[in-house]
């Protein structure tokens, strides 16, 4: 279970730095960045990994590009379920997909043993 927190906690700090850095994402508090991160962290441990499988065929086709595609959707999906922020449009939610997994690859290897 402590991996889970470590990847929420990640998480959050990955999206408060897009946060800081980026005009297409906002929280309304604190709150709304735990709730998002949560949401970010469940997402991609549950949904990615069916999304994933069932859009293999159309990866393989665009030569993997389509993955960006899938962790843009379920970023943006992970925005929808907080109430308290937001994001500029589902493009912005693939470009800021690549870079919080940057950021999230970052902090763990700087963070965590």
């Amino acid at each position: 279970m402590s991996k889970f927190f470590e990847v929420w906690i990640i998480n959050a700090l990955s999206l408060w730095v897009i946060d800081r850095f980026s005009t297409s994402v906002a929280f309304a508090d604190i709150a709304a960045l735990a709730v998002t991160a949560l949401a970010v962290t469940i997402l991609n441990q549950t949904i990615k990994p069916l999304l994933k499988v069932m859009a293999f065929p159309l990866t393989v086709t665009t030569l993997g590009l389509f993955s960006f595609v899938i962790n843009g959707l379920v970023l943006w999906a992970a925005f929808r379920f907080s109430d308290g922020s937001s994001i500029a449009s589902f493009g912005a939610a693939v470009w800021l997909s690549i870079l919080l997994a940057f950021l999230n690859g970052v902090f763990e290897h700087v963070f965590v043993k």
